[in-house]
Parts: structure tokens; sequence; C-alpha cells
């Protein structure tokens, strides 16, 4: 009986844990990288930025970005660095970022950042182009 008893426990606490992936979608589409060609925004930057400076690196296997910004005093996802993501539909979570709906239509990523409604101003549209 205490056999039983162990086994039935034992059945229970292992159906009663999860894989908490959050169902992280993947998007082959997304590899590579990514060179910034175009900002629109209530954000104030030189009119003489260079946005191909800005780059993204996708690698879609690890679920990882590699964001380089030349300048840590603009940017516009998050400081450089290597980070990971997760896709649940057409929303793209960089950690340490705002969340982003995202198109790929060929070689032209799109990135609008989810807008907050309590704040007037924060709207972001973000354009790159695949380089590699």
């Amino acid at each position: 009986m205490k056999k039983i008893g162990i086994l039935l426990l034992s059945f229970i606490i292992l159906s009663a844990c999860s894989n908490n992936d959050d169902n992280t979608e993947v998007d082959a589409e997304l590899t590579g990288t990514w060179m910034l060609t175009n900002i629109g925004c209530f954000c104030g930057f030189d009119p003489e930025t260079n946005f191909n400076d800005f780059s993204l690196n996708f690698n879609a296997s690890e679920n990882t970005v590699i964001v380089d910004n030349p300048r840590e005093d603009y940017f516009y996802i998050a400081n450089s660095g290597t980070f990971e993501y997760s896709i649940n539909g057409d929303i793209l979570r960089i950690n340490g970022s705002d969340d982003f709906k995202y198109t790929v239509d060929g070689d032209i990523l799109t990135l609008i950042r989810v807008d907050n409604q309590q704040i007037a101003d924060d709207e972001l549209d973000l354009t790159y182009k695949k380089v590699l």
C-alpha cells in the first residue's frame, strides 16, 4: 500500500511540474544581421546620425540577439550587448527592453514599440534592412 501511495504522490508531483518557456515561438526569418535604416519617434537625435551603425544580429536557434549601438547616448532597443528574446504571435520581447510588434517582409524588418497608453509620446517605429 505504501508503494502505491508513493507512486501516486510521485505522479502528482511530476504532473504538476510545467515547462516555463512561455510557449516561445521561433521565426527563422529573423536569423541574421539587420542594420537600422529609419526611425520614427518623438525622440531627439542629431539629424546627421548614421542609422546604419545600429544593428541587431538574431540567432533564432539560441533565441539570442546581439544589439550593437555605436553611441551609448542613443539606444532605441537596449544598450549594446547580447540578450535573450522571445516571440509570441507578432510580439517580439527582448529581455531588458520593451515589447515590439514585428513584421518581416523579405529583407525588411519593422519593429513598432508596443504603446503604453499612459504615455502620450512613446511611439517608436524602427526599420531595419537585412545585410547578412
